[in-house]
């Protein structure tokens, strides 16, 4: 097993330069084949960081395999979750989210392990054809279907991003819609990191509440499906979290086959493997836009709602899966 790697850089002073290079860092290291990464949060040693350093350290932090906030600060501070009272909320929520996200990084690692697939990389490295993906950028992919638009300047509540041509993609929290091949200002507010998946791609999540010491799971995909007519697959690995029994061939895989038209969504649900748990229900996501109709094989919709910025359906899939 690859073990975790935590990234130093020297005397690590707390400043947003630090938390630039961690992130050229941590790409330069996944190319090189370590992947299993995570950088100190909010910077290792110097003052503690200001609230809104410590919020752009966050939001990037989450979307890395290794997520710590710990210091040995010179100023005495230690970095803690909850050291400015006045941005607590927005690090809460984030760290959900990293739990909701968890299902996909799991299944990233997994890829790394297996098949030595970066899990973080630069977007020249999925979309070589673009020239524009070579120029110097902070935007970094994270698996080959979702795009990271960290903050890395102070004072910014927008953030200009170009996205890669050769696909489409949707703000991950909006649900809006753009071309590739183009550069877009996506809002950067402090409760959520920039963040934008390719078209033609489903992202497992753990959709239960976390509580401390009673971690739920509940397994969930957010589509995001071509616009007109297309077709793709996709799924995650899963294990029993725990154990090594994986070793011995204890584990299995989701898997979606999903075809588009104008009217309408067939996604086909199904899994394989060894040792997995029954399941009674599969949550699916799609944008707020998204009005075709959706047809499931191999499970049954129990319920199809508008909740936030998101359509959520709850399928009924049966013990037999």
């Amino acid at each position: 097993m690859h073990r975790y790697v935590q990234t130093w850089s020297g005397d690590n002073y707390t400043s947003w330069e630090t938390l630039r290079f961690n992130l050229k860092m941590g790409i330069g290291l996944a190319l090189s084949g370590v992947s299993n990464l995570g950088h100190d949060i909010g910077g290792f040693s110097g003052p503690k960081p200001d609230p809104e350093l410590f919020v752009r350290w966050v939001q990037f932090g989450i979307l890395l395999p290794r997520f710590s906030i710990h210091s040995w600060n010179d100023d005495q501070s230690a970095n803690e979750p909850w050291m400015h009272p006045e941005v607590t909320p927005y690090i809460s929520d984030l760290i959900k989210f990293r739990y909701r996200l968890m299902p996909y990084l799991y299944d990233l690692l997994w890829r790394h392990h297996r098949a030595y697939e970066p899990v973080i990389r630069p977007t020249f490295l999925d979309f070589p054809h673009d020239p524009r993906c070579f120029e110097e950028n902070d935007d970094w992919m994270l698996g080959a279907n979702l795009l990271v638009a960290p903050v890395v300047e102070p004072g910014q509540r927008a953030r200009p991003v170009y996205l890669p041509a050769g696909s489409g993609w949707y703000d991950f929290f909006s649900g809006d819609h753009f071309s590739g091949g183009q550069m877009v200002t996506l809002p950067a507010p402090w409760d959520r990191p920039g963040l934008l998946a390719k078209e033609g791609s489903a992202i497992p999540l753990n959709l239960a509440d976390q509580h401390f010491a009673k971690p739920r799971d509940q397994r969930g995909f957010s589509l995001f499906p071509p616009r007109g007519g297309g077709a793709f697959v996709a799924g995650c690995f899963e294990d029993d979290g725990e154990s090594e029994r994986y070793r011995q061939g204890r584990h299995w895989s989701w898997q979606l086959k999903v075809q588009t038209s104008p009217e309408e969504i067939s996604v086909e649900v199904s899994r394989s493997g060894e040792g997995f748990p029954p399941r009674d229900r599969l949550g699916l996501l799609l944008p707020r836009f998204e009005t075709r109709t959706l047809r499931v094989v191999g499970g049954t919709i129990r319920d199809d709602r508008m909740a936030g910025s998101h359509r959520v359906l709850e399928v009924g899939i049966g013990d037999h899966l």
